[in-house]
């Protein structure tokens, strides 16, 4: 009997401690509202945080761009020092800007604030899709323009030359000058302003509107390129058959 009592009192005293580690465990399972309210902060802090350091990175990527295309713009041997005005003008304006917009951005405090910036980073200043295009097409259309103007100067020495010869030289010879001179025109026609026309271009969130600007200056840059080249052969030919 003494036996059976002891036993229900050990099977009680386990059922009591059971019941109680139960509870405790149960007890350590639910969260409270202050420490889901603590988790929920920390969790929006990181993500601002990481979307921080996003804009941050981005903008950092844009202001490096900037830095190298003014030194390419300084050491530029083709750009007129106006050329070179304008363009360092808006480099500097654009590095500005985006330098205060990076202090901006890692001062705000909520996500679409940040958000925000990133939208101003891309359509205020646009450096890739526009300020890089810019400096690379206003030096193209500053070289063949010098080119432009190094074959003219063939073009009369080879007229003159070719004015020496027997008949004016031969019927051959006489084309290859024409098409100097047709070459030389054409790309002088082709380069026009159009380093005035890109440059006129400006910033803005219609990306679709600025390709369709640039894209005719491209096609000029790239049709005077063309008639440089020819011109370039012609002379070298002509020069050539009146050794």
């Amino acid at each position: 009997m003494k036996a059976v009592l002891r036993i229900g009192a050990v099977a009680a005293a386990a059922a009591l401690a059971l019941g109680t580690c139960g509870s405790a465990f149960a007890a350590g399972r639910q969260s409270t509202p202050a420490a889901t309210a603590s988790a929920a902060t920390a969790s929006a802090a990181a993500r601002l945080d990481a979307v921080k350091g996003l804009a941050a990175a981005r903008i950092q990527g844009r202001i490096a761009a900037l830095h190298a295309l003014a030194l390419a713009v300084g050491d530029s041997k083709y750009l007129t020092s106006s050329e070179k005005s304008t363009l360092g003008d808006q480099i500097s304006s654009d590095l500005s800007g985006l330098t205060a917009l990076a202090t901006k951005a890692a001062n705000e405090t909520t996500v679409d604030a940040v958000r925000a910036d990133e939208t101003a980073m891309v359509d205020d200043y646009r450096v890739y899709l526009l300020m890089a295009p810019q400096v690379r097409l206003t030096e193209a259309f500053a070289a063949e323009s010098a080119a432009d103007a190094t074959l003219q100067k063939a073009y009369d020495a080879l007229k003159q030359l070719l004015a020496r010869q027997s008949g004016g030289g031969t019927s051959e010879q006489q084309s290859e000058l024409a098409d100097l001179e047709n070459q030389v025109t054409a790309a002088e026609s082709a380069i026009g302003n159009e380093a005035s026309v890109e440059l006129a271009v400006r910033p803005g969130p219609n990306e679709s509107a600025i390709d369709a600007a640039l894209a005719p200056v491209r096609q000029a840059a790239k049709t005077a390129r063309g008639d440089l080249v020819k011109a370039s052969t012609d002379a070298k030919d002509l020069r050539a058959s009146l050794k």
